[in-house]
């Protein structure tokens, strides 16, 4: 009985268990092949006839492709899918460090990167849904503006995107050249300084939806959580972007709640978020 009740507990342990693995993405896109690393769901190495929905993770500035494994939130997410409170999900973090996730002045394509390479790539090596019903896309900060714009760059591929605390002020040079000293030079490499010649407008999420009527109706789910203490003021502009996305009768909510702009505030509602997220998945992987 003892030895039974052991097997039970050590069965309970590894089913709450994501299995970590560390990849180089190949790409022309850019210099090198994209570090990225994935989480299979608990029961992905048991159940080899099953294909699972996908979670693309885009990490804050100062983040990287294993910054959710270090703040706890994997390990919270592999118990919520262990219980069932979260359905089985593989989780895909790619590395984009100074790229704010698009394809800018310098050269690095990472937009292009993350469609053509890093979804087609995943779909190849792992067993999870190929289809818009069966990805998420969800970011923290700079990841939070990068799955909006990659949400509305391709609303093809995803059922839903997420989020929390993101940076979606309206981008403009003015806008650029007001920001603090240590995010200014960042934008100014991704985006363009010159007054003619960058790719601010063609990134900005507002004028994205201002120039094509038709996208709002064709855009995946768009989630916003933001802390009204942020201190980045991006709970007023997460309350704005509401109201932008409510004017073109765009499918969304906005959160707001108590937090900063912190890893505290974004581990406390992380699980919940992807919990949340994740109900705009198809079953099977077809149409939400």
């Amino acid at each position: 009985m003892r030895g039974l009740v052991a097997a039970v507990l050590l069965l309970a342990a590894v089913s709450a268990h994501a299995e970590r693995r560390e990849e180089r993405v190949p790409t022309a896109r850019l210099p090198a092949p994209v570090p990225v690393t994935v989480w299979t769901p608990p029961s992905y190495a048991a159940s080899p006839g099953r294909r699972y929905p996908v979670l693309y993770f885009l990490h804050d500035g100062g983040g990287d492709e294993a910054v959710l494994y270090r703040q706890g939130v994997v390990d919270a997410l592999a118990k919520d899918m262990a219980a069932g409170t979260t359905p089985e999900l593989v989780l895909v973090c790619p590395r984009g460090t100074g790229t704010w996730w698009v394809d800018g002045k310098s050269g690095l394509r990472m937009a292009t990167f993350l469609s053509e390479d890093l979804v087609p790539w995943v779909e190849a090596h792992y067993r999870t849904r190929a289809s818009r019903g069966g990805r998420l896309v969800l970011g923290v900060s700079m990841g939070g503006y990068g799955a909006f714009r990659w949400a509305l760059a391709r609303p093809d591929l995803f059922a839903a995107a997420g989020g929390l605390s993101p940076a979606i002020e309206p981008l403009s040079l003015p806008a650029v050249e007001a920001m603090p000293f240590f995010i200014r030079p960042s934008l100014e490499s991704v985006f363009g300084s010159d007054p003619v010649d960058n790719v601010i407008r063609a990134n900005d999420l507002y004028q994205v939806l201002l120039d094509d009527p038709t996208l709002a109706g064709r855009a995946p789910f768009l989630s916003v959580r933001c802390g009204t203490e942020d201190k980045y003021r991006l709970a007023e502009m997460s309350a704005f972007f509401d109201r932008f996305l409510s004017a073109f009768d765009a499918p969304h909510d906005v959160t707001l709640e108590t937090g900063v702009h912190d890893w505290p505030y974004w581990r406390r509602v992380l699980p919940d978020f992807v919990r949340t997220l994740a109900r705009h998945l198809a079953p099977s992987g077809g149409a939400p």
